[in-house]
């Protein structure tokens, strides 16, 4: 059986309104109840997740911006790793193609170079937004991601460029067709889960995690149970194909998988 659950937000455990049913709302509650473990493990900003979190109502983990950031249910920061600030630099002043609009995290803070309206609806019960900043000029410290939005072609070219430059040296991961992110080499959703069990001495085995793109790869190769969402990214399902599949995020996949697998 399976000490703890990890799940990835957009796509997986929130469904296309961005927001968490009361199906699986009742599910977790019930799990956590029986003492099972929940951690959240996303793209998304801490900031942006604390407020998803807390209108959850458990006491939950959170692994952030793929895994730069690991904070415990008590907001105690127990992880965080950054993009070098030469490699920032590059990023902003040299990595660039029309149309495709360049974002950071630095600290507590999502930078934008104009204004993303459409960003804002994946997040319409937070109140963590976006500050104008020109990018070039800002400082390049404590960058936790760096990620591009736009069509989905323009970023695989995108993608070419910066594999052919970076190689190994950043992880550079689709979390969906529109947005393109960008992390420290080391940093991955999968090496954050390793690690907080590490500390917490679980073994991987016992955990079961559930995702739909490709910065969830590493985490659902590494535990033991890696279950891919129906609606999950075409890229993701070719790479795992012999893993598990659940319903779609509209379907309550992640909660339909775990009353099942825990027989509520």
């Amino acid at each position: 059986m399976y000490d703890v659950i990890v799940s990835d937000l957009d796509g997986t455990l929130l469904n296309s309104h961005h927001q968490v049913s009361d199906y699986t709302r009742e599910v977790l509650h019930a799990l956590a109840a029986r003492n099972i473990e929940l951690i959240v493990a996303t793209g998304r900003h801490y900031v942006d997740v604390r407020s998803i979190r807390d209108k959850l109502g458990l006491d939950v983990s959170l692994i952030t911006s793929n895994g730069a950031m690991v904070h415990n249910p008590d907001d105690k920061l127990i992880y965080n790793q950054t993009i070098p600030a030469e490699m920032v630099e590059e990023l902003v002043g040299r990595f660039r193609l029309p149309g495709v609009h360049l974002n950071m995290y630095r600290g507590e803070h999502w930078l934008v170079e104009e204004a993303m309206p459409g960003l804002l609806d994946f997040s319409p019960d937070s109140d963590f937004r976006y500050q104008l900043a020109d990018l070039r000029a800002t400082s390049k410290q404590g960058v936790e991601k760096v990620f591009y939005a736009g069509d989905h072609e323009r970023l695989l070219q995108l993608e070419d460029m910066l594999l052919a430059h970076f190689g190994d040296r950043l992880n550079i991961t689709f979390s969906l067709p529109i947005c393109l992110e960008v992390m420290h080499g080391e940093v991955n959703k999968g090496s954050a889960v390793a690690s907080l069990m590490g500390l917490q001495g679980t073994p991987l085995q016992r955990v079961i995690a559930f995702g739909d793109g490709m910065n969830d790869y590493e985490m659902l190769s590494g535990v033991g149970r890696g279950v891919v969402m129906a609606n999950a990214h075409s890229r993701l399902r070719d790479a795992l194909p012999r893993h598990e599949r659940t319903l779609s995020a509209d379907e309550d996949g992640v909660a339909r998988y775990l009353a099942r697998v825990f027989e509520l």
